[in-house]
């Protein structure tokens, strides 16, 4: 994921951010400019006793790239009100990138746990199950958390018809996915009805993940 202030992306390399594009994205004001900010003494010594790295690079996608603190300290010196736009783009950064691992722990598990939802039909279907049963009972989950089965949700959001949509969920979508797998398996060797395993999907979803959806769609739309 990418740091963004003021609608620029700050470039990165090497974990070191490019104090350039934090000069664009202030306004580029010429007094403002990283060279000026370098030239201080007192920015100096605060290199010097932190030991930050600084590094120079050359040519047309050149800069002056540095650690965190030194960006805090150079937006600082910009203006206090700029500081605070790059601290909260700091923070919007870390909570992604942590939202995104969740996300990508709660895929994970809902596909080495897929394995167990599969052998709980084949159990129930005795040795007599067919290819459909298996779709049936996977959309039953997409249609609870979804609101459509999963030839609709491609079609709905422009993807290959053999697209794996689970791998284009959001953090909350695939976190109730996952828990509503785990449930239907259960209610599957418990000897539930399909009617009984809808109905009891549906319930606990709204209880347990619906104002969670809500609040992550109106967040993402804002």
């Amino acid at each position: 994921m990418n740091l963004i202030i003021a609608n620029k992306k700050i470039r990165t390399k090497d974990g070191l951010y490019c104090l350039n594009d934090l000069h664009k994205a202030s306004g580029a004001d010429k007094k403002n400019g990283p060279s000026y900010w370098m030239a201080l003494e007192s920015t100096k010594r605060f290199l010097e006793t932190t030991g930050i790295t600084v590094v120079k690079n050359e040519g047309r996608n050149g800069g002056t790239y540095t650690e965190k603190k030194a960006v805090y300290a150079y937006a600082m010196w910009i203006s206090p009100e700029f500081q605070s736009h790059v601290i909260d783009a700091y923070d919007a950064l870390v909570t992604g990138q942590l939202e995104e691992a969740q996300r990508q722990q709660s895929r994970q598990n809902a596909k080495l746990e897929a394995k167990f939802l599969t052998d709980a039909i084949k159990y129930d279907k005795k040795g007599e199950a067919k290819h459909y049963h298996f779709s049936n009972e996977f959309n039953l989950i997409n249609k609870v958390v979804l609101g459509m089965n999963a030839k609709q949700y491609r079609i709905e959001n422009g993807l290959e018809p053999n697209q794996p949509i689970r791998d284009t969920l959001t953090k909350a979508e695939i976190a109730a996915i996952e828990h509503m797998q785990r449930l239907d398996t259960g209610m599957i060797e418990l000897g539930y009805s399909y009617e009984q395993r809808k109905s009891e999907l549906s319930r606990v979803f709204l209880t347990r993940h619906n104002k969670a959806l809500c609040a992550e769609v109106k967040r993402l739309e804002s």
